[in-house]
């Protein structure tokens, strides 16, 4: 049993959820194959009983939040029959709009069907940002899918062990990073004036939508960015943060040459911190 109050970062996520839509973690996979929604159903169960907190709920008030995990309602799996090639994105539209029931579960699925026996599968994950972060949802996506794969074998997975799960996150970052406060040792200079995108109008945040831009890069123009980066010294995430950084300044900017000053937030990894070495890849 996992009972306990969320931490200070639980508590926002929980707050921006029922807030309204859009601050779930949205994974979306296009798969070839003859996946179908029995396997997908078997391998829910499957993660569910692996992993604790897809057995736990959010309760409680927003001054007094906690999880409370024991017997749960199975993973929902909503299937549709697609109608046209482009519904996927409709259906992930939908996703990244409607927010998560967390005193009913953490977790919900969508299988898209392939239309005239193309045998192209679109599987949906969306979860609640309290309990995983978009790396996570990458590697609970591949553990259905080996899952999925095994209901097709001849050496079917029908027993997993559960794991155990971690504190908030607050209590994993080492004590030289907790409490910290800031020094001032020297005249601060004036605030610089911050430019921004801008927007057309402010809304509350029921009214606020989340968009989809779906655009994908070749194989070739993927592989030069890869050896680009390791020639470079840098990661792909750096990469994405610059040219997007440089997008923003050409917007706010457009022809102008004099030096801007931008900055990118980008999360902490805790990953290689965490012992022992298996929790690295599971839910915090």
């Amino acid at each position: 049993m996992d009972n306990r109050k969320l931490g200070n970062i639980e508590k926002a996520m929980e707050t921006l959820n029922r807030d309204g839509g859009g601050f779930s973690v949205v994974t979306v996979g296009r798969i070839k194959g003859p996946l179908n929604a029995e396997m997908v159903r078997q391998a829910l169960d499957l993660v569910q009983c692996r992993h604790p907190l897809l057995n736990s709920c959010i309760v409680g008030s927003l001054d007094n939040l906690r999880f409370q995990t024991g017997e749960m309602p199975l993973i929902p799996l909503r299937i549709v029959d697609k109608l046209h090639n482009e519904q996927w994105t409709d259906v992930v539209l939908e996703e990244l709009n409607e927010k998560i029931d967390s005193s009913k579960g953490l977790l919900r699925a969508v299988l898209v069907l392939p239309m005239n026996e193309s045998c192209v599968n679109y599987l949906i994950l969306t979860v609640h940002h309290a309990i995983s972060d978009a790396l996570s949802c990458i590697q609970l996506y591949s553990e259905i899918l080996t899952y999925c794969q095994s209901f097709g074998s001849n050496y079917p997975i029908t027993q997993v062990i559960s794991l155990p799960t971690l504190p908030p996150v607050e209590e994993l970052l080492p004590k030289s990073a907790k409490g910290l406060r800031k020094k001032t040792l020297y005249p601060q200079p004036e605030p610089l004036a911050v430019e921004t995108l801008g927007f057309e109008k402010c809304v509350s945040m029921e009214l606020r939508r989340c968009g989809l831009i779906h655009s994908q890069l070749d194989a070739k123009l993927t592989q030069q960015l890869i050896n680009t980066c390791r020639q470079e010294k840098t990661t792909l995430q750096g990469a994405f943060c610059a040219a997007m950084l440089f997008a923003v300044m050409r917007k706010i900017s457009p022809g102008q040459t004099n030096d801007a000053r931008m900055s990118c937030r980008t999360p902490v990894n805790l990953r290689q911190r965490l012992k022992p070495v298996e929790f690295r890849r599971y839910f915090a």
